[in-house]
């Protein structure tokens, strides 16, 4: 009866967790009374996760209210940030114009000068 070929290895299954044992009542206990304790454990733990959810729900609504004022900042610095670049935009304009205006006016003046002997 032992085939078990040399060398091989044998896993064992897996066990099974033991059930969750309910506290002994005082007397004999009977199906309606270990129904009504797995019915108030599930209660339990049902208003144990609905309060996590309430608590997940509440800090995600202070993380929007936060994102949403971070947002209004951003958008501020955004629209000050296109005002100076559109003031930075008219100086450079201005700028290459004077530049413009100089270089046309050295380009003739060395045109003008007597040419050295």
């Amino acid at each position: 009866m032992n085939d078990i070929p040399p060398g091989a290895t044998i896993l064992p299954f897996p066990r099974r967790a033991p059930a969750p044992t309910i506290a002994p009542a005082t007397g004999p206990a009977t199906a309606p009374d270990i129904a009504a304790e797995r019915l108030r454990q599930a209660l339990a733990a049902l208003e144990r996760a609905v309060a996590a959810q309430r608590q997940a729900v509440g800090e995600w609504r202070g993380a929007m209210t936060s994102l949403r004022g971070n947002v209004q900042t951003l958008h501020g610095s955004l629209t000050d940030y296109d005002a100076r670049l559109a003031t930075l935009r008219s100086e450079v304009v201005a700028v290459n114009q004077t530049a413009a205006s100089l270089e046309r006016w050295a380009d003739a003046a060395l045109t003008q000068s007597p040419q050295p002997k």
